[in-house]
């Protein structure tokens, strides 16, 4: 069972439920998540907490149906250098784009 805010099939970058196969990490790649909030401007995040862009969209779905903040462990605001964990308020979020690449083209809304 995954600890409270969490989602049962993520935790800390391992996938549960691997019945008696042990914890897999998953081959996480780089996606650019932008958060529109209400009001606000863009907050863009690098995040490698994913094995792709349905994953992400899942996760933040999630959290929105769940009423609870997105938590990250491997992410980076606007390309900095440092990598942190990171929770984002989704309670004023307006829309989320999930992308490999950062163009105004590129990704998926929520």
């Amino acid at each position: 069972m995954s600890a409270p805010g969490h989602s049962a099939w993520r935790c800390a970058g391992v996938l549960l439920g691997s019945r008696g196969r042990g914890p897999t990490v998953p081959d996480n790649i780089v996606l650019i998540m932008r958060f529109h909030p209400v009001g606000g401007d863009d907050v863009s995040v690098v995040c490698e907490d994913f094995a792709g862009e349905p994953e992400a969209l899942e996760a933040v779905a999630r959290a929105l149906d769940e009423r609870r903040s997105l938590v990250l462990t491997r992410a980076r605001y606007d390309r900095q250098d440092d990598e942190n964990g990171v929770i984002i308020n989704l309670a004023n979020v307006v829309s989320v784009r999930v992308s490999r690449t950062d163009t105004a083209a590129a990704g998926q809304y929520l």
